[in-house]
C-alpha cells in the first residue's frame, strides 16, 4: 500500500467528527419502552454522527487532493457507491433513510441464568405502520394490528419467543421478541419506574448527559453468577469488580469522555478512583507520545531521502504528517473532574476537551482506518488471479510480475502386481 495515499486520505477525513445534538432524546423519550429487569442498557445518539459524517463522506472524492490522486479518487468512489447503494437498498425496503430517518437507539439487555440473553431494542426516528408493511411485505408475512401500533413477525411459524419488528402508536421501532413487543404496544402499557439506585436511574442520569454514546450496566445476582461461571470462578481484578460492582456506566460525548462507578465498599470505591487517575494519566500520555515518536520519525526520513522513490513522495509531505498529528491529538491538558461520593460509594470522571480527539487521541486508529477503507475500496480484485510479485534485486529494488509456478505432476502409477501362483 502506497504510504502516500494513507496521508493523503487521512487529511480529506479532518472533516469527519461528532456534532452536538441540541434536540437528544430525554430519559423519557429514551426508556419510554425499557426493560424494568435489564442488566445492559445502550444508547446511540445517530444524529450526531450519522448525517454530518454521510455528507461529509460523499464530499470526500471531491476534495483537491483526492482528487489529484486518481488511485486514492476511484478508490474512495467505490466506498461511496458502495455504502450509498446499501443505504438506497433499506430505504426500497423499508422507506426509512438510515441517514436521515433515524434519531437514536436504546437498547435493553437481560442475561438470564442458564439461558440466552433476551432484550428490546427502541429506535426513534421517522417510523410509522407504513415500514411494518414494507418489511411484512418483503419477508411474506402479515402484520397485526395491537393497540395503535403494528407488528410483524420475523420467523416463518410466528411463535411468543420468537423475533418480531413493531412500531407504536408514537413511531417507535421496537425489534425483539413477540412477547416483549405485544407487552409495550398494548394500550396498557406504561415506562418502567425508575427507583433509586436502579439500573434504570443510572441510565436516565448518562442519558440526561447528551452522550453520543452510552452504555450502563448493572449485574443481577443471576447475571453476576453466569459471567463468573464463564470466567471459571477465578479470582482477580476483573472476576472481583463483577462481584463487587452495583452499577457502572461509560459514555463518549463530542467532546470527551466520562464513567461513573458504584461500588459496594468504600475500598472499592477508592481503588476504581485510582484506577481512574491511572487512566487518565495514560489518555495524557497517549496524546504527547505520538506526538513526540511522530517528529522523531519525519526528522529521521531525511536520512532516507533518495532510497525510495515512495518514500521520497513520504519525504515531501513531512508537513503533512505533523499536521495529521496535530489535527488528531491534542496536548493532554483536557479538563478532568474526579468526584468521590462516599455515602453511596460511587465514582464519577468526565474529561473533556475541544473535541473527543483532544481526549482520546485517534493518532493511532486513524492509520489503521485509512488503510482498511483503501482496502475496502480495492477488495474486489481476485486474488487468486493477480500474478505473483516477486523481487528481481534488493528488496527494495523494483517488482516484475512472474507467471504463478505450474502444478506438479501427478505420481506415476504403479504397476498391478501379477497375481499370485498356485
Amino acid at each position: 500500500m502506497n504510504f502516500a495515499l494513507v496521508i493523503t486520505l487521512l487529511l480529506g477525513l479532518s472533516n469527519f467528527g461528532l456534532q452536538p445534538n441540541p434536540k437528544a432524546a430525554t430519559a423519557e423519550q429514551a426508556l419510554q419502552y425499557a426493560m424494568p429487569d435489564a442488566d445492559i442498557v445502550a444508547h446511540f445518539d445517530a444524529v450526531s454522527v450519522i448525517p454530518s459524517n454521510f455528507k461529509a463522506l460523499l464530499a470526500l472524492a471531491d476534495q483537491p487532493q483526492i482528487k489529484a490522486t486518481p488511485e486514492l479518487a476511484k478508490m474512495v468512489r467505490q466506498v461511496i457507491n458502495e455504502i450509498d447503494g446499501a443505504r438506497g437498498l433499506a430505504k426500497s425496503t423499508s422507506g426509512i433513510d438510515v441517514t436521515t430517518d433515524v434519531y437514536d437507539a436504546t437498547v435493553f439487555v437481560q442475561l438470564p441464568a442458564g439461558r440466552e440473553p433476551i432484550g428490546v431494542v427502541a429506535v426513534r426516528g421517522k417510523f410509522s405502520g407504513v415500514v411494518v408493511e414494507k418489511i411484512a411485505r418483503t419477508i411474506g408475512q402479515t402484520p397485526t394490528k395491537i393497540g395503535g401500533g403494528s407488528l410483524v413477525s420475523l420467523e416463518r411459524t410466528p411463535r411468543d419467543d420468537g423475533g418480531a419488528l413493531a412500531v407504536t402508536k408514537d413511531g417507535v421501532l421496537l425489534v425483539g421478541t413477540q412477547r416483549l413487543l405485544k407487552d409495550r404496544l398494548a394500550d396498557t402499557w406504561k415506562a418502567p419506574a425508575r427507583p433509586a439506585g436502579s439500573l434504570l436511574a443510572a441510565a436516565a442520569d448518562a442519558i440526561t448527559g447528551k452522550p453520543v454514546f452510552s452504555v450502563v450496566m448493572s449485574l443481577s445476582a443471576a447475571a453476576k453468577k453466569h459471567v463468573l461461571d464463564l470466567a471459571g470462578n477465578e479470582k482477580n481484578f476483573a472476576t472481583d469488580l463483577v462481584q463487587r460492582h452495583k452499577v457502572a456506566s461509560l459514555s463518549m460525548f463530542h467532546d470527551g469522555v466520562g464513567w461513573t462507578w458504584t461500588d459496594a465498599t468504600k475500598e472499592g470505591m477508592e481503588q476504581v478512583a485510582m484506577m481512574s487517575e491511572g487512566a487518565l494519566e495514560l489518555m495524557r500520555a497517549a496524546h504527547i507520545g505520538p506526538r513526540g515518536i511522530a517528529k522523531m520519525a519525519v526528522a529521521a526520513l531525511e536520512s532516507y531521502r533518495g532510497v525510495d522513490k515512495q518514500l521520497d513522495e513520504v519525504i515531501k509531505r513531512k508537513a503533512d504528517i505533523l499536521k495529521i498529528v496535530d489535527t488528531y491529538t491534542g496536548d493532554g491538558n483536557f479538563k478532568v473532574a474526579i468526584d468521590r461520593d462516599p455515602a453511596k460509594y460511587r465514582v464519577n470522571v468526565r474529561a473533556t476537551g475541544k473535541s473527543l480527539a483532544e481526549v482520546v487521541p485517534a493518532t493511532l486508529l486513524l492509520p489503521v482506518g485509512a488503510v482498511a477503507l483503501l482496502g475496502f475500496g480495492a477488495k474486489k480484485k481476485d486474488a487468486m488471479s493477480t500474478p505473483v510479485m516477486a523481487p528481481v534485486s534488493a528488496p527494495s529494488g523494483p517488482m516484475k510480475q512472474v507467471a504463478p509456478p505450474p502444478p506438479p505432476p501427478p505420481p506415476a502409477k504403479r504397476p498391478t502386481p501379477a497375481p499370485a501362483r498356485p
